[in-house]
C-alpha cells in the first residue's frame, strides 16, 4: 500500500515541477506564443503531465480515472515521449557529432530527458490493464504522422516573423535535404519503419513485464 501510494505522490510531484517549466516555457515567449503548442516536445510533454496527474488521482482515488493503467494508453504516451528523446539525441543534436548536450539548460534537461525517464519508470513500474494488440501497436503512431502532416501545411503555407517557413523542426521541412524529394520521404519513412518497430518492442514488453506476478 505504502509502495503505490509513493507512486502516487511522486506522480503529482513531477507533475507539478514539470507544470512548472511548461508554464515558465511558455510565459517566457514574447511573440509567437502559439509556437509553444507547435513543438511536438512541449505537446508529449504535456501528454506526460496530464497523464502523471490522472495517475496521481487514481491512486488515492481508485474509482477515478481508472482508463490511465490501459496498456495501450500507457504504450502511447511513452512511444510519444521517447520521440521526443530520440529525435533530439540522434537528429537535432545528434550524441555522434557531439552536439548532445542534455544538461545545457535546466529547461532542456526537464523536457527533453527527465521527462522521458520519469515516463518510461512508471512504464515498468504501473501494471497496465486491458488487452494489448501488439498487431495493431503501430497505430499509436497516427497522431505523430498527424502531426507531421500538420507541419507539412502549416510549413507551406505559413511563415515566422523572421520570414522563414513556418515548420516546427528542419527535418520535416523538404527544403532541408537540398530539394531531393526522394531523400525527404525515404527519411520520414526510415522514421515511421523505426518508431513501429519501437513501438511493437513496447508493446511485448510491456505485456511481459505484467505478466510477472
Amino acid at each position: 500500500m505504502k509502495a503505490k501510494l509513493f507512486k502516487g505522490y511522486m506522480a503529482i510531484i513531477y507533475a507539478m515541477i514539470l507544470l512548472f517549466f511548461l508554464v515558465s516555457n511558455f510565459t517566457a515567449r514574447t511573440e509567437e506564443q502559439w509556437r509553444f503548442f507547435y513543438a511536438f516536445t512541449q505537446q508529449s510533454n504535456i501528454i506526460v503531465l496530464i497523464w502523471l496527474i490522472l495517475f496521481g488521482i487514481n491512486t488515492f482515488k481508485p474509482t477515478k480515472f481508472n482508463f490511465v493503467r490501459n496498456k495501450t494508453l500507457m504504450v502511447a504516451i511513452t512511444v510519444y515521449i521517447s520521440i521526443t528523446f530520440f529525435i533530439v539525441a540522434f537528429v537535432l543534436d545528434p550524441f555522434f557529432a557531439g552536439k548532445f548536450q542534455p544538461a545545457k539548460s535546466t529547461g532542456e534537461l526537464i523536457l527533453h530527458n527527465l521527462t522521458p525517464i520519469v515516463m518510461w519508470i512508471y512504464f515498468f513500474i504501473v501494471k497496465g490493464e486491458g488487452e494489448l494488440n501488439i498487431k495493431k501497436t503501430p497505430l499509436v503512431l497516427i497522431y505523430p504522422l498527424a502531426y507531421v502532416v500538420l507541419n507539412l501545411v502549416v510549413g507551406g503555407t505559413v511563415k515566422y516573423v523572421d520570414g522563414t517557413s513556418a515548420y516546427a523542426y528542419g527535418f520535416i521541412n523538404p527544403a532541408s535535404y537540398g530539394g531531393n524529394f526522394i531523400l525527404f520521404i525515404g527519411a520520414l519513412l526510415g522514421l515511421i519503419l523505426i518508431f513501429s518497430l519501437f513501438s511493437i518492442l513496447l508493446s511485448k514488453l510491456k505485456n511481459r513485464i505484467d505478466s510477472v506476478e
